[in-house]
């Protein structure tokens, strides 16, 4: 059996990935819909929509078989992601990469598989659209381009979801998306009581750039200040602008809160440094660890966190 490869952007890819909050989600009938409709039009028992975690396979919609996750590294769809088109199998047992491989030995007995790469809108690969059969069939070039055409849907749903949660202007989570994100990934944090924190930000004399200088430059200072927090964000953190010049930021590691933070003042101090601006760009944070007995949900915590931001600022303007 081989063991499938790893993109080169992995990183990024799996960052874009739990941004989009897709992952342990399911019963979401847009999805099912099209699994339904591939399995009719293509005549196979199984048809799922995967995502590719770290190291496991999530199936975010799931056609003719009863689980919902798998180990990435005997996935067909693990190979599937690393191609530009589809992957075809025509037959695994006489495939060297596969015949050995648990998913063909044992359930679900898989003999053929086809899959095409789905993306998010971020343009990382996200996981496939792929069929399944127990039996050896063909698959010749018009059974692919429906199955293009299919993926390209299951794409442009992620689209429309990812809309619905991103702010327009500067291209991270909106209010909407970052407590929809955040809440499930705040009830997850504190179930397994890991440390985690979170970090509210405002800008410092934002109004002033927008009456001095114009709304297009404070427009440029939010999408600057976005692009700095996306930039130092591991994978499972969020990010997400409340509104106005306010925003938020969950680390899900509470030991990376400090490095976040020295590395975002860094990043800031360089663009004010060489940006050529008639402004420099500064911020108050508020920090707040979490405390499972504390704080009943996100909202909670978020608002403490603005108010210890607010008490940082008043001490630093005395």
């Amino acid at each position: 059996m081989k063991f499938p490869g790893v993109p080169e952007n992995e990183e990024e890819r799996l960052k874009s990935l739990y941004l989009a909050d897709l992952l342990d989600t399911r019963d979401d009938e847009r999805f099912d819909r099209l699994t339904r409709l591939a399995r009719k039009i293509f005549q196979v028992p199984v048809v799922l929509i995967s995502l590719l975690d770290r190291e496991r396979q999530w199936l975010l919609a799931c056609e003719g078989l009863g689980i919902r996750e798998t180990p990435r590294n005997i996935s067909f769809c693990g190979h599937a992601i690393l191609q530009d088109g589809a992957f075809i199998v025509n037959d695994a047992t006489t495939d060297d990469r596969f015949h050995d491989n648990p998913l063909v030995t044992g359930e679900p007995y898989i003999r053929f598989y086809a899959g095409y790469p789905v993306h998010l809108p971020s343009g990382d690969v996200a996981g496939t659209l792929c069929l399944i059969h127990t039996h050896p069939r063909p698959f010749n070039e018009d059974d692919i381009a429906s199955l293009k055409d299919l993926a390209f849907i299951v794409e442009d749903e992620f689209q429309v979801i990812g809309m619905a949660m991103t702010d327009s202007l500067t291209g991270i989570t909106n209010r909407r998306g970052f407590y929809r994100t955040g809440e499930k990934r705040f009830r997850n944090l504190n179930e397994r009581n890991a440390a985690f924190s979170l970090i509210f930000f405002d800008l410092d004399k934002f109004k002033p750039i927008n009456d001095l200088w114009g709304h297009a430059e404070g427009d440029e200072v939010l999408k600057v200040f976005s692009k700095l927090l996306l930039q130092f964000l591991k994978p499972g953190d969020i990010a997400g602008r409340l509104g106005g010049d306010e925003f938020a930021v969950l680390i899900t590691h509470r030991s990376d809160t400090d490095a976040f933070l020295h590395a975002l003042r860094q990043g800031v101090e360089e663009y004010n440094e060489y940006s050529g601006k008639p402004y420099n760009i500064n911020f108050s944070s508020g920090v707040l660890h979490n405390d499972p007995n504390k704080y009943a949900s996100l909202d909670e915590m978020v608002k403490k966190s603005d108010e210890v931001m607010y008490s940082v600022k008043r001490r630093r303007q005395l």
